[in-house]
């Protein structure tokens, strides 16, 4: 079936599918009849009651997912065990009870602070519950089951007040829905993409990319013109993901007719956000979606990328070194940074005869080695980054943007801590999945994300981690207390590894951004240059690139500028 057909019987099909939704939904947990099932069948209410004993204790923290600082695995499968039995069952009312837990927001009893807050949410690890729910979610077909799922994204409640019961089962519904093989909910997932508030929306092209098509394709590119630039970055991450099993040339793919047509129609949409994009997370997300489709037409794109970003004044994120890297990982190059010549001048003299080379099959013997032995060697996904965040108090203070360095207009005044939150929940966003990625965060005392015993874990992006890093984390963050950042760097640095690889793990973090907005006031050290000689000397064989993000009075943090050129990063203030 061609792509155009393809969409044609989708509509039709669309047109043709009984309405759902019209009826105003029940609330998740309650049975529709007023009847109740388990009270026919002993052992289906043996199964009710030990899951709704477990999420009860679960919900007020008396079941927890971390033992002794560790991920208790034996919980974790006690947990599944339990929502298996109740996927088994296939009914509504064992549907409700599962988006109960496919939706939950534990909370710690009685009043506590973001920190207690933040503590609460790492042992009971709300995201891998939800996500283990809405995984069996998916595979129940019982009666009236879909539909009720469907009714939720029509609720009316999901225009009003932020936050509210309506649009928290909607974005857990849409959660469900993604990877769902039904029809109903693809066509469901493509109306939430145009229909739904700026958030939902989001989510619902996050859902759709989960398993993207070339007859989505159409959607995806019309999305790139949306004015939210959360929505830009899902949609640019989702052709990506939509292409790349069609057009991968590691894989020996040779798209030819309406694919290539396709491949580069998208192209030269992502190359259109690589140049004028004036939001880089979105530019990032573009840059990454033509890589991750692993085909020599994807070179060019990022080569004229690459020499777009040179061309800006303002590069607080280093986007020019991101696409340089993902060029080399592409090409098998090595090439001095900061200049576009070198890489204008290989791809006129190598391009016309440039060939990728094919994954090897299992057992195969690699080819002889030439000067191209590294093509397509190098994953492109395994960007290792730390962020190292300031939240003493006064990042609380106002901020009046003069320049455009973020994706926030000039002339917009908010807090110092929503704009680092806003920054970075792009950067989540337009990260592809596979990024390991951790978050080091400081006041007075230095917290980290997530952790096993001791030691920070390398966290995988995926949609799980993506809700539990913004939702749990980044917006529960209060700023509070003095400025201790030389114990934020010390903890960084003694986790990030002797340079990519370390005894603990195979690969560390490559890369740190430490966001400040004045100079260090607490903890062991307070010196400043102090604190750039121990930096300095620590990361002499780690090789961490470290980029400054600054704010507020430049006499308090100019001292990062020259610790950012000392450590192979950029230093940028945001005025």
């Amino acid at each position: 079936m061609s792509l155009r057909l393809g969409l044609v019987a989708l509509c039709l099909l669309s047109a043709a599918a009984p309405l759902v939704g019209q009826k105003k939904p029940a609330k998740p947990g309650q049975d529709p009849s007023g009847q109740d099932p388990a009270a026919e069948d002993p052992v289906l209410a043996s199964d009710i009651q030990a899951f709704t004993s477990w999420l009860e204790d679960y919900k007020k923290g008396a079941f927890r997912l971390v033992k002794e600082g560790r991920t208790d695995e034996e919980a974790i499968a006690r947990v599944d065990a339990l929502m298996q039995k109740m996927a088994k069952w296939n009914t509504l009312t064992a549907a409700r009870l599962l988006f109960v837990a496919a939706s939950v927001e534990p909370m710690p009893p009685g009043a506590h602070t973001a920190t207690e807050m933040l503590d609460f949410h790492r042992e009971l690890q709300p995201w891998r519950v939800r996500e283990l729910a809405a995984a069996q979610l998916r595979t129940m077909t019982g009666e009236g089951i879909l539909p009720w799922l469907l009714g939720m994204l029509k609720a009316k409640g999901i225009r009003g007040k932020e936050g509210n019961e309506d649009q928290r089962n909607a974005a857990a519904a849409l959660r469900v829905l993604g990877g769902h093989t039904s029809l109903e909910a693809h066509l469901a997932l493509l109306e939430a993409c145009q229909a739904m508030p700026s958030e939902l929306r989001v989510k619902a092209v996050d859902a759709m990319a989960k398993t993207a098509s070339l007859e989505l394709v159409p959607t995806l590119l019309e999305l790139l013109r949306d004015k939210e630039p959360n929505v830009r970055i899902a949609a640019a991450s989702a052709l990506g993901s939509a292409l790349q099993p069609h057009v991968d040339e590691t894989l020996g793919k040779e798209p030819t007719g309406e694919v290539l047509a396709l491949r580069d129609q998208v192209f030269g949409k992502l190359e259109e956000l690589l140049v004028r994009d004036k939001v880089w997370q979105v530019r990032n997300a573009a840059s990454f979606a033509l890589a991750n489709c692993k085909c020599k037409a994807a070179i060019p794109v990022l080569i004229r990328g690459l020499d777009a970003e040179l061309g800006r004044k303002k590069d607080p994120w280093a986007m020019d070194v991101r696409l340089h890297r993902l060029l080399e990982g592409l090409t098998g190059q090595v090439v001095v940074q900061g200049s576009i010549a070198p890489w204008k001048e290989f791809w006129a003299k190598e391009g016309p005869g440039f060939k990728v080379q094919p994954k090897l099959a299992a057992g195969e013997a690699p080819p002889e080695a030439d000067k191209y032995e590294k093509f397509f060697k190098i994953d492109v996904e395994s960007d290792r980054v730390l962020f190292v965040l300031d939240f003493s108090g006064s990042m609380a203070e106002p901020i009046t943007l003069q320049a455009r360095t973020t994706a926030a207009p000039a002339g917009q005044t908010t807090t110092k801590a929503a704009l680092v939150v806003s920054e970075l929940e792009k950067l989540i966003m337009s990260l592809p999945d596979g990024t390991l990625i951790n978050l080091v965060v400081f006041s007075d005392e230095v917290r980290v994300w997530r952790q096993e015993g001791n030691r920070p874990a390398l966290i995988k992006l995926d949609d799980a981690t993506r809700d539990d890093l913004v939702a749990n984390f980044l917006r529960n963050l209060r700023p509070s207390g003095a400025t201790n950042l030389y114990g934020a760097l010390d903890k960084a640095l003694e986790f990030s590894g002797r340079g990519i690889h370390d005894k603990y793990y195979d690969i560390a973090f490559d890369t740190l951004y430490v966001i400040s907005d004045g100079a260090p006031t607490a903890g062991e050290i307070t010196d400043k240059d102090e604190i750039r000689r121990r930096v300095r000397e620590t990361n002499r064989l780690r090789r961490i690139a470290i980029n400054c993000i600054t704010f507020g009075d430049k006499n308090d943090t100019d001292f990062l500028r020259p610790m950012a050129e000392e450590n192979g990063g950029r230093h940028v203030h945001i005025e």
